[in-house]
């Protein structure tokens, strides 16, 4: 059966012409030739329908997954994102389908003997960073002392070294530091320990599946340090963080979809993993029983992985409520995943959490919501509801909607870690910002209070407010993403779900006073630099690092920026999605700047330089930079 004239409308549809793709000679984000060949026709046949480019940023066209290594686009398929559709497909079709996309035969690279260090790290040491925020309320903030630099050292930094990340074309766990070396999570599930001031390998611990989040350092039975983390399939460990052996390892899911997107959050005794869940995709097929998950949290003891409590943001078991247009039955209630790092409150022995969207109705009172749990028993002590009434799911972006939710909702997740901000006066604050665009502060020792909101942007399906927001006590600093490419319509009348979606868009990063939230200054974004740069967006999506006297935040467009506290002035912009050579002999690209916001410890600047989901620029690189020598 031929298909070419299949592709060809896909490609119109994506505004490339079929000579265009036929070109001998494909650049970095080109598209696949129309050829006929087994990997194209399993692309069209299962594929196409989502990732065509005509439908949303949120399933990646056909340059995006054409810039990614087929060693990436297998993984998808296999334990990724797509696993639910690869399950469909034989291993010969799932590995024709990533060399197609790719134009590349499947490899694994290995990095030479040249990328290993020649002497071992030292067997304990001062933890400089750990976890999502830093820890401290997870604010993202590092005083003088421990950032070992300060805003006037900012214009002599330069690059002291690049790593590659083999076959990735994203990077999105957040290292820890400790003295003299890091540990940091790939895609494909490896830890690697890498020396701070030389980039070189101590050594590299194998993981089931993507290590997405932070890597977060506790102390072991025996006096020993350990790291902690999970990875996409659920599977929590705790290994040496000097040697990488395992110590022990349990799975938090409990649902067949259930996934880690965010980091483990650990508190003397306890290990705390948030699960989130695929069905989110799943519901895209109208055969699949949508909907039966609940988002949460798993609770493990720290020494041993003995499971210590489970919470489900859904506390009612689904129920059959009727069936779909195809005949498939639907359930309720579902959803409110917990895509980012729980939050530690030690002093009110509490654990804050955001959560998403419901992917069913009826929806439910802990959908796109702050939850704060005991930290003990894992029960709910407060809720507070950002958005009632959210159901929505990749069904809704789909011409076969017959599993999307009526209403259909905006998706407006918190999907960042809440922060506990303490101002001057000693007193504290927790707040978070949701994809609606709103910046929350609530009062933590009143039950989640409403203390003040501010919007910033309209919002939409990807931020809004996306993966975080810093303070150094004094005011709090919000990236906005305000992506005109992410406004969810419903499916069957085209109307828009965002109440907001006719405002004109807002992006840059706002600073924001800590008393009433009022807006203090607003840098926003220079859409030139994406002149000519395929996949670039002019957007702040990534969570943001404060030091004295500047605040640093990746953009989309790859620049790292560093604004002034004061009156939002960049002090410091570097250009990362380019090439480099990388120390440890791996061919490196940086790209978009998204997920984890920079990491700053003993005079260095820690970024991840990669993210090629949403039809974003992709990218394998840890890049460090230090003050001039």
């Amino acid at each position: 059966m031929r298909i070419t004239a299949v592709l060809a409308a896909i490609l119109a549809a994506a505004g490339m012409t079929p000579a265009a793709a036929q070109e001998p000679v494909r650049g970095l984000l080109d598209p696949p030739p129309m050829d006929d060949s087994p990997g194209m026709q399993v692309f069209v046949a299962s594929c196409a329908e989502c990732h065509s480019g005509q439908r949303t940023v949120r399933a990646p066209g056909l340059t995006t997954l054409g810039a990614m290594t087929p060693r990436a686009v297998l993984s998808a398929l296999e334990g990724g994102r797509m696993r639910r559709h690869g399950e469909d497909l034989t291993p010969d079709e799932r590995r024709a389908v990533a060399e197609w996309l790719t134009g590349e035969t499947l490899v694994e690279t290995r990095m030479p003997s040249s990328a290993f260090c020649a002497s071992a790290p030292r067997e304990e040491g001062v933890v400089h960073w750990s976890g999502w925020g830093g820890g401290g309320g997870e604010t993202g903030f590092v005083d003088a002392g421990r950032a070992g630099l300060t805003a006037e050292d900012l214009p002599n930094l330069e690059l002291a070294w690049a790593f590659g990340f083999p076959d990735v074309s994203q990077v999105r766990s957040k290292p820890a530091i400790i003295d003299d070396r890091i540990i940091v999570g790939s895609a494909y599930g490896e830890v690697y320990s890498i020396d701070l001031e030389s980039g070189c390998v101590h050594w590299v611990f194998a993981g089931d599946a993507a290590v997405r989040g932070a890597i977060v350092i506790g102390d072991g039975p025996d006096g020993g340090q350990l790291a902690f983390f999970a990875d996409f399939r659920t599977n929590v460990y705790a290994i040496d963080a000097t040697t990488g052996a395992l110590r022990w390892r349990v799975t938090a899911g409990t649902h067949a979809d259930h996934v880690v997107t965010g980091s483990v959050a650990v508190h003397e005794e306890s290990v705390f993993v948030p699960l989130s869940s695929m069905e989110i995709i799943s519901a895209g097929d109208p055969t699949y029983e949508c909907c039966t998950s609940s988002g949460g949290v798993a609770a493990f003891s720290a020494e041993t992985g003995e499971a210590l409590w489970e919470f489900r943001t859904v506390a009612e078991e689904p129920r059959h409520m009727g069936e779909n247009e195809a005949g498939t039955r639907l359930f309720a209630p579902s959803g409110a995943p917990v895509w980012s790092s729980p939050t530690v409150d030690a002093a009110r022995g509490l654990l804050y959490i955001g959560t998403g969207e419901n992917y069913t109705r009826p929806t439910t009172h802990g959908s796109d919501a702050l939850i704060a749990l005991d930290m003990q028993t894992g029960e709910a002590v407060w809720t507070f509801q950002g958005r009632e009434d959210d159901a929505w799911n990749m069904s809704c972006l789909s011409p076969r909607f017959q599993n999307c939710p009526a209403p259909t909702g905006p998706d407006h997740d918190f999907g960042m870690a809440p922060i506990i901000v303490t101002a001057a006066d000693g007193s504290q604050l927790l707040i978070a910002g949701q994809k609606s665009g709103i910046v929350w502060a609530l009062d933590p020792d009143s039950e989640g209070e409403l203390v003040w909101a501010r919007r910033v942007g309209r919002g939409s399906s990807l931020g809004g407010v996306h993966w975080g927001i810093t303070s150094d006590g004094s005011r709090a600093y919000v990236p906005n993403v305000d992506n005109p490419f992410a406004i969810i319509s419903d499916p069957r009348s085209g109307a828009s779900t965002q109440a907001n979606a006719e405002d004109p868009p807002t992006p840059g990063v706002y600073a924001l006073e800590l008393a009433a939230g009022e807006v203090l200054w607003h840098a926003p974004p220079d859409p030139s630099v994406c002149a000519g740069r395929a996949g670039c967006m002019p957007f702040f999506s990534a969570a943001p690092t404060a030091i004295e006297g500047a605040v640093l935040a990746g953009s989309l467009d790859g620049h790292l920026r560093a604004f002034s506290t004061e009156d939002g002035s960049v002090l410091w912009d570097v250009d990362t999605a380019r090439e480099f050579k990388t120390v440890n002999g791996v061919p490196g690209r940086g790209g978009a700047l998204d997920g984890p916001g920079p990491v700053v410890a003993r005079g260095y600047v820690l970024v991840n330089s990669g993210y090629d989901l949403f039809s974003q620029m992709p990218g394998n690189l840890l890049l460090a930079y230090r003050v001039r020598r």
